[in-house]
């Protein structure tokens, strides 16, 4: 049992890493893959909201500074 909990934790944390270096895509198949599983629900809501907020930061902020990019 201690070893699932310590699997779902990693498992958790690599989702988490995964949304903040891409979120748009990665993020939110992560998520949506973490709230078919009955175990990962909770985690699969937290990875799916951070993603989307954070892609939208990020799309923000692209569109703000879209200038310095071209």
């Amino acid at each position: 049992m201690e070893r699932a909990t310590i699997q779902k934790q990693r498992f958790f944390i690599a989702a988490v890493i995964i949304a903040i270096l891409n979120p748009i895509l990665p993020g939110l198949i992560l998520g949506m893959v973490m709230l078919k599983e009955p175990d990962l629900r909770k985690e699969g809501r937290i990875v799916l909201a951070f993603s989307l907020v954070w892609g939208f930061i990020a799309l923000l902020l692209v569109g703000k500074f879209r200038h310095l990019l071209l």
